[in-house]
C-alpha cells in the first residue's frame, strides 16, 4: 500500500496495459474523470497531456529488458483547492523524470531537436510533479491547480 497524496481524496484508478493503444485509453478516462469533477479546460489540458507524456515513455521504455509481467495502474484524485493529482504507478525499471534537466534552447528552428520535450511540457502545464521509488515500483504524481481569476 502506497501513501495517497497529501490530503486527497480517491476519486478513481484504472489498470493500464503496456501497450500504446493503453495511453489513449488512459487519457480518454482521465477525460471522463475531468469532466465529472468540473475541471477547467487549462487544468484538464495539462494532466492529459501529461500522463500521455509520461505513460508513452512508461510503455516506450518501461520493461525493456524485464522478467515480469508489466503491472501499470493509474489513480486520479482530488485534492485541496481546487487541485487534482494524477499518480502513475508501474513495476517496471527505475526512471525519475524530475531529474532530467532543463533541455538547451536551440539557436534556430533547424538545430531544435525533435522528441525530449515531455518533462518540459510537464514543468510548463503542472504545479507540481513528483517522483519516488518504493517497493519495486515507479511513483510519479502529476499536480495541477486550476489557472488563477484574471
Amino acid at each position: 500500500m502506497t501513501a495517497a497524496p497529501a490530503a486527497g481524496t480517491l476519486l478513481s484508478e484504472l489498470r493500464v496495459g503496456a501497450s500504446i493503444d493503453a495511453v489513449a485509453d488512459a487519457t480518454a478516462w482521465l477525460g471522463d474523470v475531468a469532466e465529472a469533477e468540473g475541471w477547467p479546460d487549462a487544468m484538464r489540458f495539462g494532466l492529459e497531456l501529461s500522463l500521455e507524456e509520461a505513460l508513452t515513455n512508461v510503455v516506450s521504455y518501461g520493461f525493456a529488458g524485464v522478467d515480469h509481467a508489466p503491472d501499470i495502474r493509474v489513480e486520479c484524485w482530488r485534492m485541496p483547492e481546487g487541485r487534482a493529482a494524477v499518480r502513475i504507478r508501474d513495476n517496471g525499471v527505475a526512471f525519475d523524470p524530475t531529474a532530467i534537466p532543463e533541455p538547451e534552447v536551440a539557436a534556430s528552428l533547424e538545430e531544435a531537436k525533435i522528441g525530449g520535450h515531455g518533462v518540459q511540457l510537464m514543468r510548463h502545464f503542472l504545479e507540481s510533479f513528483s517522483y519516488e521509488r518504493a517497493s519495486g515500483e515507479n511513483r510519479l504524481t502529476l499536480v495541477a491547480k486550476p489557472a488563477a481569476a484574471s
